[in-house]
């Protein structure tokens, strides 16, 4: 992979506190950052701060989050700091979602004596913290970064402390970059590998021990996710298809059977993409496997999922004579078994192939694996009871 010069620019520390409580930390570390590192220090409270005048405060921070930070470092001292009139968060609460979301490295400092208060606070969280802290819900701050994020946090009594701490982990992940572009200027990454980020990227271009079937597992969950709005219109019956009207009893059932062969064939193609086109993929035992076609094999496994999907929804676009409503919702009902195996087969595998490799859970032990994508028959009685009150009116 060829790096552009041209589009290199300094990394963007985004520093994100309340203010006045920590200004001269904030300071501290602004110089630490540009002089120190010679990194770009992006903190609110300077006029090299980029706004927009058309947004308000909570709107530019979290733009400039998005936009320009490569990397954050959030310092939580005894205040929770300024609460928007849209909910219970504060603006550094938001500013440090928007950053998890984006992905980027975000270092965490918390003030020791907080730390050394929470337990107090979780064992009787009804108490008076005022005198220690502008608002309990700093405690929960806290508590949601060190436990329910499962965050690494890091103590500080002063500024030195952080200052300390980011003079490391600077420089520890400065190494991960150049160990990074290594790999990228070693392999030729494929564009399909470059279209993903995280997880993804990282098995496709590291390929550590059984990377393979990590990829695998990462990919289909990766594409799953982007699923969310399909499965929504499923379950809301959401379709924008031009409507198709039916008034006659044999093309509703022509139209019904024609259907369920299409699922038919939908289904089937789960079995080349599994044991023919996976096995492929991942090679020969003792034979590295293909990145970019484990990738493939994920994003249409992924493909016949949504397709079923699109399939069920198409009967939200057929009117027929309330008389053939019941088999119409008879025959649309065939996908939910089928949606549901897949999902229970994707979550399975990135369960237990990540127990097995990874050494986590109850699995842990080194064993093999098999996994199999079971679907469970359709129950035709019903559909064929309705074809057959159907045809009886034929008579």
């Amino acid at each position: 992979m060829k790096y552009n010069s041209g589009l290199a620019h300094r990394p963007a520390v985004f520093v994100s506190s309340t203010c006045y409580d920590l200004k001269q930390i904030r300071q501290n570390i602004r110089d630490f950052i540009e002089d120190d590192l010679g990194y770009e220090a992006v903190l609110s409270e300077y006029d090299s701060f980029p706004i927009d005048p058309d947004m308000d405060t909570v709107q530019n921070c979290l733009r400039v989050v998005e936009e320009r930070a490569n990397i954050m470092v959030l310092i939580v001292g005894g205040r929770y700091g300024y609460v928007t009139n849209h909910g219970e968060k504060s603006i550094t609460n938001l500013e440090y979602l928007r950053a998890k979301m984006k992905g980027i490295p975000i270092f965490i400092f918390i003030d020791q004596s907080i730390l050394s208060i929470l337990p107090i606070w979780k064992k009787n969280n009804t108490a008076d913290f005022s005198e220690i802290v502008d608002s309990p819900k700093i405690f929960e701050f806290v508590d949601t970064l060190r436990n329910r994020d499962s965050n690494w946090v890091h103590e500080f009594n002063n500024g030195k402390d952080i200052i300390s701490c980011l003079r490391k982990q600077m420089s520890y992940l400065v190494n991960d970059c150049l160990c990074l572009r290594q790999h990228l200027n070693k392999e030729k990454v494929s564009p399909k590998v470059l279209q993903y980020s995280g997880r993804v990227f990282e098995l496709a271009v590291e390929k550590p021990d059984a990377w393979e079937y990590l990829l695998f597992a990462a990919a289909l969950k990766d594409n799953l996710n982007k699923l969310d709005d399909l499965r929504y219109d499923m379950k809301y019956g959401i379709t924008f298809k031009n409507a198709i009207l039916f008034d006659k009893p044999k093309e509703i059932i022509d139209y019904v059977q024609m259907k369920c062969g299409e699922l038919s064939n939908r289904v089937n193609l789960l079995n080349k993409i599994l044991n023919n086109a996976f096995q492929e993929a991942i090679g020969e035992p003792g034979t590295p496997g293909n990145a970019e076609y484990i990738i493939y094999v994920a994003e249409k496994l992924v493909d016949v999922y949504k397709s079923v999907h699109e399939w069920s929804l198409e009967f939200r676009s057929i009117i027929v004579p309330d008389e053939f409503q019941n088999l119409l919702l008879c025959a649309s009902q065939f996908s939910q078994s089928v949606i549901e195996d897949i999902e229970n087969f994707i979550s399975d595998y990135d369960k237990r192939i990540n127990e097995a490799v990874l050494g986590v859970g109850e699995e842990s032990e080194k064993k093999s694996l098999s996994f199999s994508l079971t679907l469970r028959g359709f129950d035709v009685s019903k559909l064929e009871s309705e074809i057959k009150n159907i045809r009886n009116l034929l008579l």
